[in-house]
């Protein structure tokens, strides 16, 4: 009987594990591209660089499997792109964004 729930307990830990190194991985990823976002913030063409870089990164975390649903480092990017398309507040959204991506992926 406790041998089983040591095992039960080994299990459910390694799965919590497995899924918060893959939660810091996909921070990690956002941070990479928000961090190349940042350093192009003042580019003339802001709307299709930031187009650009969304597709890598969603195109790397698919690459890697990482998770893609309801997250929120999805959420942020989706909310970045929708101010950009709007045109309002660009550079706060890739700033916000950035700020986020650092802070989460410490």
């Amino acid at each position: 009987m406790v041998v089983t729930n040591t095992l039960e307990k080994d299990k459910r830990r390694s799965v919590a594990y497995h899924q918060k190194w893959l939660h810091d991985e996909c921070w990690k990823t956002s941070l990479k591209y928000s961090s190349q976002l940042n350093k192009n913030i003042n580019n003339k063409d802001l709307t299709n660089l930031c187009h650009s870089i969304y597709g890598q990164y969603i195109n790397e975390l698919s690459s890697r499997c990482l998770p893609m649903k309801n997250n929120n480092y999805i959420q942020i990017w989706e909310t970045m792109i929708n101010t950009v398309k709007r045109g309002e507040h660009s550079r706060m959204a890739i700033k916000l964004l950035h700020q986020t991506s650092v802070r989460r992926s410490s």
